[in-house]
């Protein structure tokens, strides 16, 4: 089998690490979190049942969902990332890919998450390590035809 799924699922999970990891601490968690709240609450999605929302504890409870998430999607990373090296002919090349996902994956979830800026010298930074990272790997590739 290619390396290249696990290698891309690698640099997905890890990216969505980073994500819960933020989420874990952030003050967006508690928008998030009151957005929620304020739905099921006019949706009359609990008024069946004889429960009230105690927002402390609701939000304690997101953000301990947050946090175990951080650990799963790590052991999904990991365990992934140790896959693709198995399977590919080189470790550059898994790294490669895998650095590429995540850097993609970081940005898009950073802007569509967390409203960060996708400034042009980002993508210029993270295009040139890319491109010394491929660059890297097809030297490592030809000597070893050599």
């Amino acid at each position: 089998m290619s390396f290249i799924p696990f290698a891309v699922l690698s640099g997905v999970f890890a990216s969505l690490s980073s994500v819960f990891a933020k989420l874990f601490s952030d003050q967006r968690t508690e928008q998030f979190h009151d957005a929620i709240v304020h739905f099921i609450t006019n949706q009359g999605l609990l008024d069946a049942l004889p429960l009230t929302i105690d927002t402390n504890v609701s939000l304690l409870i997101l953000r301990g969902v947050c946090f175990g998430l951080i650990f799963v999607c790590n052991s999904l990373m990991w365990t992934l990332f140790t896959k693709a090296l198995n399977a590919a002919p080189s470790s550059v090349q898994t790294t490669t890919v895998n650095g590429a996902v995540n850097f993609s994956v970081s940005a898009l979830l950073g802007y569509l998450i967390f409203d960060e800026p996708l400034a042009l010298g980002w993508w210029i930074g993270a295009s040139m390590i890319l491109l010394g990272t491929i660059l890297l790997s097809r030297s490592d590739n030809k000597a070893k035809r050599d």
